[in-house]
């Protein structure tokens, strides 16, 4: 997978119910050696919202054709 940039739509893989949201910010934090992202949900009810995501744990833009 490519590296997340802002603005791109994402999924979050690791829960039962998988939340669609946008890349609003990228830190230059890491944990265990993968990137920390914030992550605005679609979701109303997810909390906290933003929130701070491990990068491998979120499924990402589609290549183009």
């Amino acid at each position: 997978m490519r590296s997340l940039q802002v603005g791109d739509v994402v999924v979050r893989r690791s829960r039962l119910l998988r939340t669609r949201g946008a890349v609003v910010k990228l830190t230059q934090g890491k944990r265990d050696g993968v990137r920390l992202v914030w992550v605005k949900w679609d979701h109303a009810t997810t909390l906290p919202n933003p929130s701070l995501e491990l990068e491998d744990t979120l499924d990402g833009p589609r290549p183009g054709p």
